[in-house]
């Protein structure tokens, strides 16, 4: 009995002995990066003999965690990152991992309090953490982790990604205020001048938001974005000769660029200028021939003179250049209903494949599901129909020709009673019908957006 104990005590000073050498062992390996796969391996037969010893040994848990990392076993990594204690404080790069484990097990939310872990001062892996949560959409987080690093690392890179965050949270007050305070630190630049003119427009200050775009121009006079956002003001406030001036003004600068002749064109529509319009729109297709906008803009320039026929046939060369695109599917769709294009016909089969094409590329395009019910309503698809509409008026409370439609097929339906409830709502909401497409048709292509859509 007493060789017996005397055996165990020999094992256990030796487990005592061995267990400081294997973690030691194991972390050398970790250091030297584990070149090879034997050594990974090795590596972690070492720190799982290490745990098997002492389950709550901080850096052997470190270093097992770090190779799950490394492995991708997320899940295996986490608790033995919670048990890594103070290892883990002072090791950023591995609270880094950890909040990435936390990430793809939980979701973002999850890495917050991990990233609490990273020194204050850290500036360096805080900016490193806002990038990881911008990777997962995690704006508003990645704001404040951009906000941190602004405080001992690059100040403007910080401050402009920061603001940036802000911007994609869709909080434009603070992106305003973070932009205005780099601006007023000296950090002029164009692209937060633009920044903060987008956010201004956002939240509904235009003349702020003018004033912020003329700087980004000045301090950058080759910077497109501002001159198009600024054209995008001169718009809204139906002053073309003053978006006039601004194309101008950045043709000088910039005279290749599409956007601007687009932008010009559009412009120019508006004014009645329809000669001059459709030359800026040559002008925009020849700069790039694979954007799909500048033919869109052509045609439906040529649907608001009555010439449906070049109409049709510019917005079925737009629909073949880009088939995914919404836009052109929705307004070759309109050409060819304009052109009165008969349900049973092959030009209504185009026109009802064109909508089902746009309704499939962008589903909250409100237009493409308004003239999508009104055409399977009158080719008897009554249910069919119903659906469209209701998606189109849940879209735009504000129009009225989806709910005048919806009467009907709920009259078809034999429902006279819920028709007779939307006959009702349409007469006592505005006059003025705001879905009207006369002159706002070229204005939706810069407002929807003039880049062709993935095919």
């Amino acid at each position: 009995m007493e060789m017996m104990k005397a055996d165990k005590e020999t094992v256990r000073s030796l487990a005592a002995m061995t267990k400081p050498l294997l973690v030691t062992l194991s972390a050398a390996l970790l250091l030297l990066g584990a070149a090879r796969a034997q050594d990974a391996s090795l590596s972690k037969a070492q720190l799982e003999q290490a745990l098997k010893l002492d389950p709550a040994d901080p850096s052997a848990n470190l270093g097992l965690a770090e190779v799950d990392y490394n492995e991708k076993q997320y899940a295996l990594a986490l608790p033995h990152y919670a048990k890594a204690g103070d290892h883990l404080r002072q090791n950023p790069e591995a609270i880094l991992h950890y909040a990435q484990c936390e990430i793809e097990q939980g979701g973002p939310a999850r890495a917050t309090p991990v990233l609490a872990l990273l020194a204050p001062q850290d500036g360096e892996h805080h900016f490193v953490a806002g990038e990881m949560l911008v990777r997962h959409q995690a704006y508003a987080a990645a704001a404040a982790e951009f906000g941190q690093a602004r405080l001992s690392y690059d100040p403007y890179s910080s401050g402009y990604n920061q603001a940036l965050a802000y911007f994609k949270a869709g909080d434009y007050p603070k992106t305003i205020d973070t932009a205005n305070e780099l601006l007023n630190q000296g950090h002029r630049t164009a692209e937060l001048a633009n920044l903060a003119g987008e956010a201004y427009l956002k939240h509904n200050q235009p003349k702020e938001a003018y004033n912020a775009l003329r700087l980004a121009t000045g301090l950058d006079p080759k910077n497109e974005d501002s001159y198009v956002d600024l054209c995008s003001i001169s718009l809204s406030f139906d002053n073309y000769d003053l978006g006039i001036e601004i194309v101008n003004l950045g043709l000088s600068h910039l005279p290749n660029s599409m956007r601007l002749y687009l932008q010009r064109g559009v412009l120019r529509a508006m004014k009645g200028e329809f000669d001059d319009a459709q030359r800026d729109f040559a002008a925009a297709a020849r700069l790039a021939p694979n954007d799909v906008s500048p033919q869109v803009s052509e045609g439906v320039l040529a649907m608001q003179m009555g010439r449906l026929d070049q109409s049709v046939d510019v917005l079925r060369r737009a629909t073949a250049l880009s088939p995914g695109n919404y836009l052109a599917q929705y307004w070759f769709a309109e050409a060819l209903l304009r052109s009165g294009a008969a349900p049973d016909s092959p030009a209504g089969d185009e026109a009802l494949a064109a909508l089902q094409t746009s309704v499939r590329s962008n589903p909250e395009f409100w237009h493409s599901q308004a003239d999508l019910g009104k055409v399977l309503l009158e080719r008897g698809s009554v249910d069919q129909a119903i659906s469209h509409l209701q998606r189109a008026a849940a879209l735009n409370p504000s129009a009225t020709s989806p709910l005048y439609l919806l009467a009907q097929a709920y009259r078809r339906k034999g429902d006279s009673e819920r028709a007779q409830q939307l006959i009702a709502q349409v007469s006592k909401m505005q006059a003025e019908d705001r879905e009207d497409l006369a002159k706002s048709d070229l204005r939706r292509i810069v407002v929807e957006g003039t880049a062709p859509q993935v095919n």
